[in-house]
């Protein structure tokens, strides 16, 4: 569960930053173009980037729906307890 909250946050604050910045001054540059074709191809590619990492998770997701996160997955902490318990 730690490593879970832990990748949340990290990638939450990465896409976060990445799409803040870059997508807005991508998408300013673009639209003050005047040209709408980059502005739909950027979409477009977006549209497909968001498809794609759909499909991946249907494949290679948990279904972890109405379940507690100790069912699907110890905590390091307390696997940790119980490697050191195991071996004293």
């Amino acid at each position: 569960m730690e490593t879970r909250a832990l990748a949340i946050a990290f990638f939450y604050a990465i896409g976060t930053a990445v799409g803040g910045i870059s997508g807005s001054l991508l998408f300013d540059n673009l639209v003050k173009s005047g040209d709408r074709a980059p502005v739909s191809i950027a979409l477009f590619v977006g549209t497909g980037v968001i498809t794609l990492v759909g499909v991946i998770e249907v494949f290679f997701g948990v279904k972890a729906e109405r379940a507690n996160l100790e069912d699907i997955a110890m905590p390091l902490t307390a696997a940790d307890a119980e490697k050191n318990w195991v071996f004293r």
